[in-house]
């Protein structure tokens, strides 16, 4: 027999995560809100089950989410055909590792278990503030954050440190390049 408070606690995990993914493609254009409740509801990701060079996507861009169906076309079309940004390769381990910005590899991060952000639950963070990597301002402002969202993918907010606290800039994605 259950208590009330675990058969509450029960239905409020069941309704944080009322979105199923089939691949990260089909998250595309989705709203921020839907990515984060798919997001909470994760796993750490794990740089082994997204390959050495996952191929990354554009979900949605968090400042938008107020006025979502009026920019969603315009993020499908950017995710689809103009995104400069095709994903990240991770160096042996999965500790770190680089973007990959129109075929060259830029902006190292590294790479660890941390809490989120956003919830405060494990995820891996991708970290870019490390002074040996010499990454810019903003990129060294950055941090990336991934959970496991299905097989082979895994979804997460891009976060930028300003004012001493992380904003949420957009939603993005990383799939292994050739699922098993």
């Amino acid at each position: 027999m259950t208590t009330q408070s675990e058969q509450h606690a029960a239905s409020a995990v069941a309704r944080r995560c009322n979105i199923q993914a089939a691949s990260l493609d089909s998250l595309v254009g989705a709203h921020p809100e839907a990515l984060q409740q798919l997001y909470e509801a994760g796993k750490p990701a794990d740089p082994a089950e997204l390959g050495d060079a996952p191929r990354g996507r554009l979900l949605a861009l968090h400042p938008t989410a107020g006025v979502h169906m009026a920019t969603r076309p315009l993020i499908t079309a950017i995710a689809s055909r103009w995104m400069p940004w095709t994903g990240n390769e991770f160096d042996h381990g999965g500790n770190s590792g680089t973007n990959v910005v129109l075929g060259s590899k830029v902006w190292r991060f590294k790479a660890q278990l941390l809490p989120s952000e956003l919830d405060g639950a494990p995820t891996l963070a991708l970290t870019y503030g490390e002074k040996a990597f010499g990454n810019p301002w903003p990129v060294s402002a950055l941090k990336d954050e991934l959970r496991a969202a299905g097989p082979g993918f895994a979804i997460g907010p891009m976060l930028l440190r300003w004012n001493e606290r992380w904003h949420a800039v957009l939603w993005f994605g990383l799939s292994r390049a050739n699922p098993q």
